[in-house]
């Protein structure tokens, strides 16, 4: 397990220990009354806090080895629990800890995408929607692409025209958004049955939630310029998330550049 993934689930592991504690003091407080209700009450309500605890436990240790051998051990709800719950709680305690709030989020998204990577459905082709933000193309560019990707030049002064090509490869509805909800929108009316999102780490873990229960694999836009401006992307780490959701698990990057020949043989240039 990378070390970038240690730090959501540690941060949940705080979260879900600090919990059973306060409902383990709440028992201590109301153990009485419950005495004067009934003799047995207390060790009944013990018992169940006690049952609780275990199949949180549980609940978190099949999480931590299902991210770390991209292999579905989870519970059923779990997935809702830990994008829904889960990272709103981890974020809390991080800000508690002085924890930088970006670092927990690429975290949170490292581990959303080893959930996702254990999920062993296939897809079909145009059902994978590249969800992309509009900050990828050229910021002086005037042939605008968040109506349409037809309007890319494919000059090369960006990355957009690689993604279109991309896109056009593994025959994947292609879509740039401007913002949450316009991305919102947009996933509305694909309907997708998956999605490959660039975003940065904000947009990345509020499109992951606002999806669910939709399977997302999120790429890290790279940001030389700063947010929210010519940013680019790494193409092999979104084709590699393509290939996942459409070649039933493949993980191995294909590049972009056309193969190398094979060298002629000793005897061949003779």
């Amino acid at each position: 397990m990378t070390k970038g993934k240690r730090l959501f689930l540690g941060l949940s592991s705080v979260s879900l220990i600090v919990l059973m504690l306060m409902v383990i003091f709440l028992w201590y407080l109301v153990a009485p009354r419950l005495a004067q209700i009934h003799l047995g009450l207390p060790l009944l309500v013990g018992f169940a806090l006690a049952l609780f605890a275990l199949v949180v436990s549980m609940g978190l240790l099949m999480l931590i080895i299902s991210t770390a051998t991209e292999r579905n051990l989870l519970f059923p709800g779990w997935n809702r629990l830990t994008v829904k719950v889960l990272f709103p709680i981890a974020l809390g305690v991080g800000r508690v800890l002085g924890i930088n709030r970006d670092d927990i989020k690429r975290s949170f998204i490292q581990v959303n995408n080893a959930l996702v990577r254990s999920l062993s459905k296939n897809f079909r082709r145009d059902r994978v929607l590249l969800l992309l933000p509009h900050c990828l193309q050229k910021f002086t560019c005037i042939y605008k692409v968040t109506a349409t990707m037809e309007n890319c030049r494919r000059c090369g002064q960006c990355v957009v025209g690689d993604l279109a090509k991309l896109a056009e490869r593994y025959n994947a509805p292609v879509s740039m958004a401007t913002g949450g909800t316009l991305a919102r929108r947009v996933i509305v009316e694909t309907r997708p049955q998956a999605i490959v999102g660039v975003a940065c780490e904000t947009d990345l873990t509020s499109g992951i939630q606002d999806a669910y229960p939709i399977p997302v694999l999120g790429v890290l836009n790279e940001r030389p310029f700063g947010p929210c401006r010519n940013t680019t992307v790494d193409l092999d780490r979104v084709e590699e998330a393509l290939q996942f959701f459409l070649h039933s698990g493949i993980k191995k990057p294909r590049p972009l550049t056309t193969p190398e020949l094979p060298q002629p043989t000793e005897a061949a240039s003779r």
